[in-house]
């Protein structure tokens, strides 16, 4: 039951995607991919795999069974998907106050973190160093505007 859940969520999901990917202007006439692609191509690809999700849930294969061989399932790690969902939530409070760059160096921090990484000034690092490398390609490499945040009295 709970897999034809899912499946009915997850193609729900993709539907809510393609209804907002309507919303999106068409591109310059000579792209040759335009920026409803992707939402496009992802919003098809969970109404797929939602579908997939539910038939198999309604023939009897779930693969939320228990089998002898499998046994019970093992229990969730919460820190984890906690450190996940915090990555997340404060990517998106800190982007406009503090800008892409410190945005993203704590949410990679933290991912690290979920991943269960035992270097945390070698993940800083890296994550400061990624962080300023994307911002560039981003901004001066491809014209994106970015939220700046303290790159803005350097630039």
């Amino acid at each position: 039951m709970a897999d034809l859940v899912l499946g009915i969520v997850v193609a729900a999901l993709g539907g809510l995607l393609l209804a907002g990917a309507r919303e999106i202007s068409f591109g310059a006439g000579y792209d040759h991919i335009g920026p409803r692609f992707f939402p496009y191509a992802v919003g098809a690809g969970l109404i797929v795999l939602g579908a997939l999700l539910a038939m198999r849930s309604l023939i009897g294969r779930t693969p939320m069974a228990e089998t002898e061989d499998i046994g019970a399932p093992e229990a969730v790690d919460w820190l984890p998907l906690g450190l996940l969902g915090a990555a997340l939530l404060l990517n998106i409070l800190l982007l406009d106050r503090a800008g892409f760059v410190i945005a993203s160096m704590a949410q990679f921090w933290l991912v690290a973190r979920a991943f269960r990484s035992r270097k945390p000034v070698r993940d800083a690092l890296v994550a400061l160093l990624l962080s300023v490398i994307v911002y560039y390609a981003f901004s001066r490499g491809l014209g994106l505007s970015l939220p700046a945040g303290i790159l803005a009295d350097i630039s």
